[in-house]
């Protein structure tokens, strides 16, 4: 058995050396491979660099655009190619020049469609020397100053209700675009209704607000101002109507008063930018800051008046019944009141400067009657109640159609929210007394 194991313990030994015989050998032969391989001879010159990747379908898709064919322009709609902007610090600029400067009003509604998404600008000017502080200003030599408002919706199609001096879509890109338009405008020539100026604001008169800052563009009168006002101040600015003054049983939500007798329902607008449009509706016209400095606005405004009915008439006495007793106060009778839901209200935006429903705060008396109109294509609901409590079931519309209309007679006094149960960033009130 000794004889045995010596044997197989040799035979084992000489296996496992002739292993590591060959794996040496292999070894050096891999390692000779490696030092000089014919095949891998250095190169004599440097490698390229790798292209980089590109995309397969650009020059399809270039091709593509190059060759479509022209958007046919719709029945009414104009067309125009922009052009280099002619204003100092604009020279990379596109504009379309839709209404040139005119030393008149214009004022109305511009709707566009772009072959990109377009910037709207309005001018209001030339300026007089030392009105330029601190508003933007738009100038083609230098010396003759315009103020600017500057309104990027970040569309290429939309509506835009404007007053300026001058009216033109742009870009802050180098290349030509298209836009087709339609502008529904009157140009006025300037009055006290059609106007285009600079304020310096004051301190607010009004009680409560000494530390506030105001610039009254129309002053408080018995008529009803409507219209549209453009503007571009040196500050993030408020924008105000007043309504009034009201009557001893009148409690809107919001009041101003210079001497806490004369009181007005206050429209307060805070869309915290300095430039931009406001459709308007009220007894007087301003814009506010809450901050204790100064301001300037430049704007143009053009609107019309209408005299505001009084809700009872004496009736006048006849000369021949002198010696009768008075005529008995005549009580109109229940009224009905118009609001107007815009066109593009279906798209979020219009609750920035509360006007998804024309008025969007109206304020009657008991039995009388609210009656909705839709302007826009989409439906819309008058639902009351607020998006974040739902409907209170006091009244609901349902679906008004594009063009339809909706009423409401409210018998009871109180304040009565509403919103659109479809886009819930509509919404509105209705102050019955």
């Amino acid at each position: 058995m000794a004889g045995i194991d010596k044997a197989a313990i040799g035979f084992t030994i000489a296996i496992v050396a002739i292993g590591v015989g060959f794996a040496f050998i292999g070894d050096n032969n891999q390692n000779a491979s490696f030092v000089s391989p014919p095949t891998l001879a250095a190169p004599t010159t440097s490698p390229e660099e790798p292209k980089a990747q590109t995309d397969p379908f650009a020059e399809i898709a270039e091709k593509v655009k190059e060759e479509a064919p022209i958007k046919p322009i719709k029945g009414g709609w104009d067309r125009l190619e922009s052009a280099t902007d002619p204003g100092v610090g604009h020279e990379q600029h596109q504009l379309a020049v839709i209404l040139p400067p005119s030393g008149n009003v214009y004022s109305g509604t511009l709707n566009y469609d772009a072959s990109e998404k377009v910037q709207l600008v309005a001018l209001h000017g030339p300026l007089a020397d030392g009105d330029d502080k601190g508003q933007a200003i738009w100038t083609p030599d230098g010396e003759t100053k315009f103020a600017l408002t500057f309104v990027d919706q970040d569309m290429s199609s939309g509506e835009w209700k404007f007053a300026g001096n001058a009216l033109a879509v742009h870009t802050m890109n180098p290349t030509p675009f298209i836009v087709d338009y339609q502008v529904d405008y009157k140009e006025n020539p300037k009055s006290e209704m059609a106007k285009t100026g600079t304020i310096q604001s004051i301190q607010d008169p009004g009680i409560g607000h000494e530390s506030h800052q105001l610039a009254v563009i129309l002053g408080p009168s018995s008529d009803l101002f409507t219209g549209t006002l453009s503007y571009s101040a040196s500050e993030p600015i408020q924008l105000v109507s007043l309504r009034g003054p009201i009557g001893p049983d009148e409690t809107p939500e919001k009041t101003w008063t210079p001497d806490g007798e004369t009181i007005y329902e206050l429209t307060f607008v805070d869309r915290k930018t300095s430039m931009g449009s406001w459709k308007f509706s009220g007894n007087a016209l301003a814009v506010h800051t809450m901050n204790p400095t100064e301001f300037t606005v430049s704007y143009s405004v053009n609107a019309k008046t209408s005299a505001v009915k009084p809700t009872t008439e004496v009736m006048e006495k006849p000369a021949t019944q002198e010696m009768e007793k008075p005529a008995p106060v005549e009580t109109s009778g229940p009224q009905t009141l118009s609001v107007d839901i815009p066109s593009g209200t279906a798209v979020p935006g219009c609750e920035e400067t509360d006007e998804c429903y024309l008025p969007s705060s109206v304020t009657i008396k008991t039995g009388d009657t609210v009656e909705w109109t839709n302007s826009d294509t989409a439906a819309h609901t008058v639902t009351a109640g607020t998006p974040a409590d739902g409907p209170s079931g006091v009244f609901d519309s349902s679906l008004v159609l594009g063009g339809a209309t909706y009423a409401f007679t409210f018998d009871e006094s109180g304040s009565y929210n509403y919103f659109c149960m479809v886009h819930p960033w509509m919404v509105g009130n209705v102050q019955v007394n």
